[in-house]
């Protein structure tokens, strides 16, 4: 098993999985061994005034409330279609100085870098992996105290944060991400400062202060399935090829379809697992979050390479 980039963030792999794997929140100094910045400052700024960034890619928050898009986007108009919604960069660092959390999620989506390193974590995770960022300012809190549907690496970049990790739900398969009201007490309480890492356990409470300086940090959030992606995975394992009539027009065309379902569960049933469900839908959660042709080909300066090169032979 590929272990190369959870090494950069945890360490020992091993100690990681038996020791806080799903059990407990725990810090880690990796040192100058540890992971390279998915996405400096000077990145963000710069995308920022690319002026293609948009909602909800962007967003803020402010004391556990959102900040109302209006605020910090503004439409742009492109030969004569209007859409709403993109960042206005100026807006956005008003709202910083006045202690507003900026959110970008899902950087993977377009910062290639970032992106490289949620793919070798997926590879070696098994699982999808997502990328957050945060900049806060000093004394600011984003987000209320809440549980996330999904494990978290997180990575100071700059400055300093503080965060308080609660427990998570105790017996209870259908609880909810969100908010949370009462989790309990704490079992960790830390000031995380640059080149310092944090996991906090899928379902884990926790919120977090900003601290000394301009705090940015990168979450990777690690997918887990449930309950619904394992019925469709059941589904396609099932019924995958089986080509049945949309609208049996009698009974007896209802009830050939119905045996012929049957017919198939029971061929395909005794073969399959819960391990054969659990891999084909974290798979298929993989899927639904690959951005097509993100570094997939050789790209559009190389072709231009290719055809000057045909053209002089």
């Amino acid at each position: 098993m590929l272990r190369e980039e959870l090494t950069r963030w945890v360490g020992d792999v091993d100690a990681f999985r038996t020791d806080h794997w799903r059990s407990g929140p725990a810090v880690f100094r990796p040192g100058a061994a540890g992971p390279s910045e998915p996405l400096t400052l000077d990145e963000i700024d710069a995308a920022l005034a690319g002026g293609l960034l948009r909602t909800p890619h962007v967003e803020l928050a402010r004391a556990g409330d959102p900040v109302h898009s209006a605020t910090y986007t503004r439409p742009r108009t492109v030969s004569g279609v209007t859409g709403p919604g993109y960042a206005d960069p100026d807006r956005i660092r008003s709202l910083l100085a006045e202690g507003a959390t900026l959110v970008l999620r899902n950087v993977e989506h377009w910062h290639p870098r970032t992106r490289a390193l949620t793919t070798r974590l997926q590879d070696e995770l098994g699982r999808r992996v997502e990328a957050f960022h945060f900049v806060t300012p000093p004394g600011a809190q984003g987000l209320d105290l809440h549980r996330d549907d999904a494990d978290v690496l997180l990575l100071q970049v700059t400055g300093s944060k503080r965060w308080t990790v609660h427990g998570g739900p105790t017996g209870d398969a259908d609880w909810a991400p969100g908010a949370v009201a009462d989790a309990g007490p704490a079992l960790l309480e830390t000031t995380l400062r640059a080149g310092e890492v944090l996991y906090i356990p899928r379902a884990f409470a926790h919120r977090a202060v900003g601290g000394e300086g301009l705090s940015s940090h990168v979450s990777l959030t690690i997918r887990e399935v449930g309950a619904r992606e394992l019925f469709r995975a059941l589904q396609h394992l099932l019924l995958d090829g089986l080509r049945l009539p949309a609208r049996p027009l009698d009974d007896a065309a209802l009830q050939t379809a119905g045996e012929q379902l049957l017919r198939r569960f029971r061929q395909r049933l005794p073969d399959l697992s819960a391990a054969d469900l659990l891999a084909f839908a974290r798979d298929a959660q993989r899927a639904e979050g690959d951005v097509p042709g993100l570094g997939a080909s050789p790209g559009i300066a190389a072709l231009a390479e290719r055809l000057a090169a045909g053209a002089s032979e």
